[in-house]
């Protein structure tokens, strides 16, 4: 998997249905979703869940090869570009290695 990568996509729990179709259209196998992540981010402002800070993210990470990582960055930045730069993010890191 020396091409491979993991692809982890933050956005606001609002997006879910979004970020699924983008995970489904790009080829990639499986992913793993967390739900009611909390954090803050440059532009978005905190999301911590709570009642000063109501909003939440959720962050699905995706193994997965070449290809479907461009496919996996093309949907994020489309959707940056309707929802505005707030709403979602995608960060890439090379994968070394997966236990089989």
């Amino acid at each position: 998997m020396s091409t491979a990568k993991l692809v982890i996509i933050v956005y606001g729990s609002g997006l879910e249905p979004e970020v699924a179709e983008i995970v489904a259209a790009s080829g990639a196998t499986g992913y793993t979703r967390w739900e009611r992540a909390a954090g803050a981010g440059r532009s978005g402002g905190p999301h911590l869940d709570t009642p000063v800070w109501p909003d939440y993210n959720h962050v699905t990470v995706v193994a997965a090869d070449a290809a479907a990582a461009a496919g996996l960055l093309d949907g994020v930045r489309r959707l940056r570009a309707e929802e505005g730069a707030r709403g979602v993010k995608a960060f890439v890191i090379p994968l070394e290695e997966v236990t089989e």
